[in-house]
């Protein structure tokens, strides 16, 4: 069984298109993960696709966020139906993974659930931050106070429950204010019928779970009659309270008070192909996502569902107390019997057909369709894309594996190359190479190409790992000194150049010219529309090892800049050479430092500072 859970931060290098287009437009979180799979940062947002290309675009301007981003290299999402939903599931999972750039933005404080003790001789509905396990009814929590507040007032006002505390009502004397203006019917002064006190209990209850629709009638009433008596405040009012519950009742679908543990198993298919996903509950509340994508499927539905959820505890993973599924395990008692034998209990295995476990599983669902046409999808296009390809290049064989060469030097300092590889027209990282040309100072950005090429070929030929297609940035006469290179190895490989689009002058007028691949012993390019998809494919590639080649070009330009005669000093590490280089400025003015001077300012003994004048000077 093949995991994969994430979308590998490379691709978005590869070409910014590329990698947004296969977000999802929907609500959901995000996790972002450095390279040790380690969560660092989690978000939620209301269009996933719209939230993440903020990051890139640098239309997120926090202060922290381009310190986030260099760690970032994994972004997983989940996705809901609602932001409200996103809202909950962001908060459990910062507090079960608690991520370093979010601990700076979030506070400590539980979302506000509603408690209601039922065992109570008079019941009261209150607010409350901690669950416990006292034998009240929780529901809740809720992430957005203003509303769940809004809500208890609703309740307030529309059913007579008390609302004071247990010490004010066992020392009144006489009813209060709320009594008096018919919000409370007075239990702690006067005869109460407890019958008709649990009838309001339970239609408060109600409510809570969900069932706001007589309420609701009972607002729209209102805000007609107040409306066609030209009371349009109080029509407002109830316009906005019948908001409020309908907002309430979409975020009650996904979460539990209760402390229930359950794993859910949702199956997305379409012919061989399928996709898994596993939503695991925790303590009430979704804790973790995760897609198993499976390709040239023969077995029924049941047969693959059964194999999968073996598979996934025979692994050593925890066993919940449920396990909940879209389609059940074609024999699901041979499953239980084997999770009674590790729990020492029974885990009952259902398929639900309503309720809150059909929400999660109809949301687990949403999921594997999702990573479905993520995985898949893309798959089939880049098959297509390279057969384009081959024939448009008269290739030999379809190519999978594709690398591409570029070329950086500033003014001939510091001339090196690189080489990026992609598999199925996915980033292959760790097959991405650099090269520190030997003819340095010297700008012959051709002959660099060739030494690159033959660098290149060379190890290829001792590990007979040659790419299906070897791209040049640049023109024809890139590709003629590359293909000097392979003639002088006497192989054969597939090769290509890109040429970027350009705007030219030509007798005082401008001629566009766009992308152009040329071919090996061909005069003449051929022209590429920026619309086609393939040349959106090549291009996002020539981008990526452009993209790559100028960041090792700057760090090596770096190095040489920052190097001076302190480099070859026993005792003088980077810190002191910074320390010294700052505060004098110049090696001609530590020459002329005193040792006292030397030796206080780069932080070392009188000998040192002694042996480092001596070498200067």
């Amino acid at each position: 069984m093949s995991e994969s859970v994430t979308l590998l931060f490379d691709q978005f290098n590869a070409g910014e298109r590329a990698f947004l287009n296969n977000l999802p437009r929907s609500s959901g979180v995000y996790l972002m993960k450095d390279q040790e799979a380690k969560v660092v940062y989690i978000g939620k947002a209301k269009d996933l696709k719209v939230r993440l290309s903020s990051y890139f675009f640098g239309r997120d301007d926090r202060y922290q966020i381009k310190f986030l981003m260099q760690r970032v290299y994994q972004i997983q999402t989940i996705v809901t139906e609602t932001e409200e939903q996103s809202l909950i599931l962001e908060r459990d999972l910062i507090n079960k993974y608690k991520p370093r750039y979010n601990i700076r933005l979030k506070d400590d404080k539980n979302y506000l659930s509603i408690r209601v003790d039922t065992n109570a001789e008079w019941p009261r509905v209150e607010l409350v931050r901690r669950v416990e396990n006292d034998g009240a009814k929780y529901f809740g929590p809720y992430s957005y106070s203003y509303e769940v507040r809004e809500l208890t007032e609703l309740i307030h006002q529309t059913i007579p429950l008390r609302t004071c505390t247990d010490t004010v009502f066992h020392n009144r004397q006489r009813p209060c204010l709320e009594y008096q203006i018919k919000r409370c019917a007075g239990p702690c002064c006067l005869a109460v019928d407890p019958d008709q006190y649990s009838d309001w209990v339970k239609q408060a209850t109600s409510l809570l779970n969900g069932q706001i629709q007589p309420i609701v009638k009972q607002l729209e009433t209102q805000m007609e009659q107040s409306s066609q008596n030209l009371f349009f405040e109080d029509a407002a009012i109830a316009r906005d309270r019948i908001e409020i519950l309908k907002k309430f009742k979409q975020g009650q679908k996904y979460i539990s008070s209760g402390t229930e543990n359950r794993d859910i198993f949702a199956l997305y298919r379409e012919e061989s192909l399928a996709v898994v996903a596993v939503m695991q509950v925790r303590s009430g509340r979704i804790a973790y996502n995760n897609n198993y994508p499976f390709e040239l499927v023969d077995l029924p539905d049941e047969d693959l569902m059964q194999s999968v959820i073996e598979q996934y505890y025979l692994a050593g993973r925890d066993v919940p107390e449920e396990v909940v599924c879209n389609i059940l395990p074609l024999s699901p008692d041979f499953i239980q019997n084997h999770l009674k034998i590790i729990t020492g209990h029974k885990v009952p295995i259902t398929e639900p057909q309503k309720g809150l476990k059909f929400r999660l599983v109809s949301l687990a669902m949403l999921n594997a369709q999702k990573y479905f046409e993520l995985r898949f999808n893309s798959e089939v296009e880049y098959q297509n894309l390279a057969e384009e390809l081959t024939k448009l290049c008269k290739l030999k064989q379809v190519p999978r594996r594709i690398e591409c060469l570029d070329i950086s030097n500033l003014q001939g300092s510091d001339i090196v190359g690189a080489i990026v590889s992609f598999y199925d027209g996915k980033p292959d990282k760790q097959n991405y190479r650099k090269y520190k040309i030997s003819f340095q100072d010297q700008p012959n950005d051709f002959a660099a190409v060739k030494e690159v090429v033959k660098r290149r070929m060379q190890a290829a030929m001792e590990n007979a790992d040659f790419p299906d297609l070897l791209i040049i940035d640049g023109g024809q006469i890139q590709l003629r000194y590359a293909m000097e290179a392979l003639e002088e190895l006497k192989i054969s490989q597939e090769i290509i150049s890109l040429a970027k689009e350009r705007t030219t002058e030509v007798r005082k007028f401008r001629v566009n010219k766009p992308e152009r691949i040329y071919l090996p012993y061909a005069n003449v390019p051929l022209e590429l529309s920026a619309e086609r998809k393939l040349t959106k494919l090549i291009a996002g590639i020539r981008d990526e090892v452009h993209r790559f080649v100028i960041t090792f070009h700057r760090s090596q330009r770096a190095k040489r800049v920052f190097s001076s005669a302190l480099d070859n000093i026993p005792g003088i590490g980077l810190k002191r050479k910074t320390l010294l280089l700052k505060a004098f400025g110049s090696i001609e003015e530590i020459k002329n430092a005193s040792i006292e001077e030397v030796a206080q300012t780069g932080r070392m003994n009188l000998q040192l500072a002694e042996t480092l004048l001596q070498k200067l000077r």
